[in-house]
């Protein structure tokens, strides 16, 4: 072999290293970050996330009333809004947002609230001291990279109307600025919503409350988040990565077998096998998603008050269902900020919230496993745990996964507080609706409960 050919072997040789080396590296770093951001995204924590802010923007003048028809138009970088407004409690909203270059959709109707706290309680005085006698409606998710949000009076009359803009994302207060108000040249016609006739009761309940929110949504997918797309695309790109590089078919076989394998182990998937987090253990705790998050202590200097636990009441919090799973600490953030900073809650109103990924949260603080008094369904916070899942479920259910952590949630809950389910019909577990006039949890999840009561007592 002379000398030449010598040195072109050296160079080869030396060039497939480098390519085997560059290509495993690639490989290597397309897994792990895949990883790293699916489990990071699976509720594990959020350190150094910024805290959401409020802006208030005065749609109109003061005690000037509108009629259905009006409407007013914010240029805000919003993620979750809300509208506040005196005078008819049954005054009904369409909420519409546009993205950056983007065209105005839908993002869902609003009506009054219904997540309320019990008259007395110190929920209620601060609400007070906050809201005074105005009206509030349920807060709804619009997402990201918004750029102006419109509200329209479908129904009813209101005055003094304002839109509660909050960014959970950015860390920075939202500008909102209104562009314009008035009546429409051309008025849509009003959109009368009728009331969802009144469930059967439970048998032997508690006297029902007040309340007659009710919100819909249409929102747009959220498009944030790591999940099946994204998963293949790494697999893929690190499949290309070793098949550059790897000559020999049984090792490339190999290599493209754990790479595929990693991958879709790595991919969070909305488990519709019923696939539930075990509790409590699974349970992430206000340290790890809301560390900065405290309780409104000026409003409410006493901290959490407590009761017992008698039922458990579930709901849903009405934003789309196509969010990611690094969204969902976003959107509760959101929720957290409308519920202390714009109606004066002391805390978040949930007891716990459970994302469509399966995985379970600590909402209200005071201890999981304490009788904490939230403020999610007026009259019937005392003596009950309010369960929120995260999402809409009007016409589809929850995830299997989300279905089968409520049921393991509520089952751990009522053994340590002595709660037993077969001692009567509903097995102590309730929809909101069962409360009072409201749409929560949406008919899909209401019409699913009596398989959760069955599961709940199945696996006791």
């Amino acid at each position: 072999m002379d000398r030449t050919t010598r040195r072109m072997r050296r160079i080869r040789l030396r060039s497939r290293r480098t390519k085997l080396v560059a290509g495993l590296s690639i490989a290597a770093a397309s897994v792990i970050v895949l990883a790293a951001a699916a489990f990071g995204q699976q509720g594990s924590g959020t350190p150094e996330r910024p805290k959401p802010h409020v802006d208030v923007a005065d749609l109109t003048p003061p005690q000037q009333p509108v009629g259905a028809g009006w409407e007013g138009q914010v240029g805000t970088d919003a993620n979750l809004v809300g509208v506040q407004w005196s005078g008819d409690q049954g005054a009904d909203f369409t909420v519409e947002v546009r993205k950056r270059g983007g065209n105005w959709r839908k993002a869902g109707h609003v009506g009054s609230n219904d997540a309320l706290p019990d008259p007395g309680s110190a929920d209620s005085a601060a609400a007070a001291a906050r809201q005074g006698a105005t009206n509030a409606s349920e807060p709804i998710w619009v997402g990201k990279d918004v750029s102006g949000v419109r509200v329209r009076l479908n129904d009813g009359s209101a005055e003094d109307v304002k839109l509660h803009v909050i960014d959970s994302f950015d860390g920075k207060k939202p500008d909102a600025n209104v562009e314009s108000t008035g009546t429409p040249a051309t008025p849509t016609a009003p959109t009368t919503t009728a009331p969802a006739a009144p469930p059967s009761a439970p048998s032997n309940p508690p006297p029902s409350g007040g309340g007659t929110g009710s919100v819909t949504t249409t929102s747009q997918p959220a498009q944030q988040g790591f999940g099946l797309p994204q998963s293949l695309a790494a697999v893929a790109l690190a499949t290309v990565a070793v098949a550059f590089v790897v000559r020999r078919r049984r090792v490339l076989a190999v290599i493209v077998a754990t790479v595929v394998l990693v991958g879709t182990a790595c991919a969070p998937t909305k488990d519709n096998g019923g696939g539930a987090r075990p509790i409590p253990d699974a349970i992430v705790a206000r340290s790890q998603w809301a560390p900065d998050l405290p309780w409104n202590w000026d409003a409410c200097p006493g901290g959490p008050e407590y009761t017992y636990v008698a039922n458990a009441i579930v709901h849903h919090t009405v934003n789309s269902n196509n969010y990611g799973p690094g969204d969902a600490v976003g959107i509760m953030r959101g929720i957290w900020a409308y519920h202390v900073q714009s109606l004066g809650y002391c805390d978040i109103a949930y007891n716990f919230i459970i994302d469509n990924y399966g995985v379970p949260y600590e909402g209200r603080l005071g201890g999981i496993d304490a009788p904490v008094l939230g403020a999610h369904a007026i009259n019937w916070n005392t003596g009950t745990t309010g369960i929120a899942i995260l999402g809409t479920f009007t016409s589809e259910l929850p995830s299997g996964g989300a279905l089968g952590t409520l049921e393991n949630l509520i089952r751990w809950k009522f053994k340590i507080h002595g709660v037993n389910p077969f001692d009567i019909d509903y097995a102590h577990i309730l929809g909101h609706r069962d409360t009072s006039a409201t749409e929560c949890p949406g008919d899909a999840l209401y019409n699913y409960l009596p398989n959760t009561r069955q599961n709940v007592k199945a696996f006791w």
